[in-house]
């Protein structure tokens, strides 16, 4: 489905009669749609309690009684039924992100709870060490929990420490004696841990209850919708005084009572029973709730005319060719339903036409001769362009930013630089992969918050939808790929060789995997997987090496690396963090 915008039209430009029927029109439809959604649960209840056709009235019927025609009550219940589908669908991705959060805040609890028992076994061999100088025992030898991470040193006084950073970014601190250790690094490490500890219990205890309160909506069917915005309700709080109030309710008013959707129908002429499109002087004509005709001039769509055009003429071409012989066919669409949705924007309004494109003939779907793949991050695209044997031709990154934005900005962004990667594939000749991502879940491995908070956000649907409508504005095919395991073999295959970033690398793999190709693990790596893996498929070899070498800051592999001098993942991650 397809969802194409018009130019705004002044409400000065139409007749003064038709647009305050218009208005009128759109309050009793945004009127009875409230109504609807709240009915339309109820009565599926009620069908289930009752399977019997003639157990109580229809909702559909109820409707027509009280005055609607049959086209205006299928559009109200085909619009309620987008808006539950829709609530449900960000309930169950709302619980699925929630389980996701609950299980990695258990295993930092895990972590921290695994530190905290290292703090503990140094505390009690520190203590041991004490109690034996007390009683004049053989005092037995530190055992220290914390491997490199901490170096120990005999002095006269006893045992000297050295605590390293984590990273390597900090000098390290250095504890002449035991008792300084313990108390100005053991336990400020316990105390720190125990806190952390703490709050994530506490986080994920109501992170488990309001899974449960949503597990449990989900049973029993409740939704919650709420019509003109949930921002704008909160609003309401901040509100201090009789005019603010006046203006808000006024908003509030004008937010809830702004759209119509006139639902098509695949048998009507021009795709719409209510509605009926002008090619020719592009003119909006429906029938209003009132059973007047309504007329909205000047309706241009700037992009996606010439498809309006053959969705609303494809029944006319239809039925004329059912009158004519087989070589006088006129080529046409084949007639679908058309969709019309009016909204409200003040002093104008602006018409939208949701249509289903025909498969195109046109379009270049030949991977064999290359591609041009892209790489989503949440301030950049990053493009390789592949050749008929898989090797690289080019590779640049199509920045673009985020912070700072509204939804609308971010989505010309994105379609900007979209524009800009599908400007090359049409000149080159190439069709497009990308990755298929359903659930930004990549973003755990960026490492910081500020990253992680960015590509949360980053609309990956969004992202997909406008890949899409490129692919159809380009004639080019869009293949998305499995994105598994493609920063980690652009990272030890393709990086240093190609002289590529980490996410240039990644596209490059994605575009090899859209043509086919397999990336195993190079021969002069192949003595790292582990042997219990050896025999499954090329992808669990590159999640062992994920896994044993992903602590590994990228910048190591940028040099050249023997691998054949280690053994195991082991020793080549001790070498790569000198």
């Amino acid at each position: 489905m397809l969802t194409l915008t018009s130019t705004y039209i002044k409400k000065k430009d139409m007749h003064p009669a038709f647009a305050q029927e218009l208005a009128n029109d759109i309050f009793a439809f945004e009127t009875l749609l409230r109504t609807t959604v709240y009915d339309l649960p109820h009565d599926l209840r009620r069908k289930s309690q009752h399977p019997h056709p003639n157990a109580r009235e229809s909702l559909h019927r109820q409707y027509k009684q009280a005055g609607l025609t049959d086209y205006f009550v299928t559009s109200l219940e085909r619009t309620a039924k987008g808006i539950v589908d829709a609530a449900k669908e960000a309930l169950a991705l709302d619980i699925k992100t929630k389980e996701q959060q609950a299980v990695r805040i258990a295993e930092k609890i895990n972590r921290k709870k695994v530190q905290l028992n290292r703090v503990a076994s140094a505390k009690a061999s520190l203590a041991a060490r004490n109690r034996a100088r007390k009683n004049g025992g053989i005092v037995p030898p530190f055992e220290n929990p914390f491997g490199k991470f901490v170096t120990k040193k005999v002095t006269k006084e006893g045992l000297s420490f050295t605590v390293g950073s984590v990273h390597g970014k900090r000098p390290p601190d250095k504890y002449e004696n035991e008792y300084l250790f313990e108390h100005l690094y053991l336990n400020a490490r316990a105390r720190k841990l125990k806190k952390d500890i703490h709050f994530m219990e506490h986080r994920l205890h109501n992170l488990k209850r309001r899974l449960e309160r949503l597990k449990r909506e989900q049973a029993e069917g409740i939704l919650h919708i709420c019509f003109g915005g949930k921002k704008l309700l909160r609003q309401r709080q901040a509100v201090k005084n009789d005019t603010q109030l006046h203006d808000w309710q006024r908003m509030w008013d004008r937010r809830r009572h702004r759209d119509m959707m006139l639902v098509g129908r695949r048998d009507s002429i021009g795709g719409n029973f209510i509605a009926r499109y002008d090619t020719n002087s592009h003119t909006l004509r429906y029938r209003s709730i009132q059973g007047r005709q309504i007329d909205i001039p000047n309706v241009r769509f700037p992009y996606g005319q010439g498809w309006v055009d053959a969705a609303v003429n494809a029944h006319d071409i239809a039925m004329r060719n059912k009158k004519l012989p087989p070589d006088q066919q006129i080529e046409g669409w084949k007639p679908g339903p058309v969709t019309w949705a009016i909204k409200d924007c003040g002093d104008a309004i602006q018409v939208k036409c949701m249509i289903s494109l025909p498969a195109d003939p046109h379009i270049n779907s030949c991977y064999s001769n290359g591609c041009v793949a892209f790489d989503m991050n949440y301030d950049h695209f990053a493009v390789s362009e592949t050749g008929s044997k898989g090797e690289l031709l080019e590779h640049y990154v199509v920045p673009f930013q985020m912070e700072g934005r509204t939804s609308d900005q971010i989505t010309n962004a994105i379609s900007e630089s979209l524009e800009k990667i599908f400007r090359h594939a049409a000149s080159v000749n190439k069709p497009v992969a990308m990755e298929d991502i359903e659930h930004p879940d990549k973003c755990l491995l960026y490492g910081n918050k500020r990253a992680n908070r960015k590509i949360s956000e980053f609309a990956h649907s969004k992202v997909t939808y406008l890949a899409e409508r490129k692919g159809q504005k380009y004639h080019l095919n869009v293949k998305k790929v499995n994105p598994a395991y493609t920063s980690q073999i652009g990272k030890l295959k393709y990086m240093r060789l190609l002289g590529l970033s980490v996410h240039e690398s990644a596209a490059y793999v994605i575009g090899r995997r859209a043509m086919g190709l397999k990336d195993k693990v190079p021969k002069d790596m192949f003595h790292l997987v582990p042997e219990k893996v050896v025999r499954l498929h090329h992808w669990a070899h590159w999640a062992a090496l994920y896994t044993a070498l992903k602590k590994i800051p990228v910048s190591k592999f940028y040099r050249k690396i023997n691998y054949h001098e280690y053994e195991t993942p082991a020793a080549l991650k001790k070498a790569l963090l000198k």
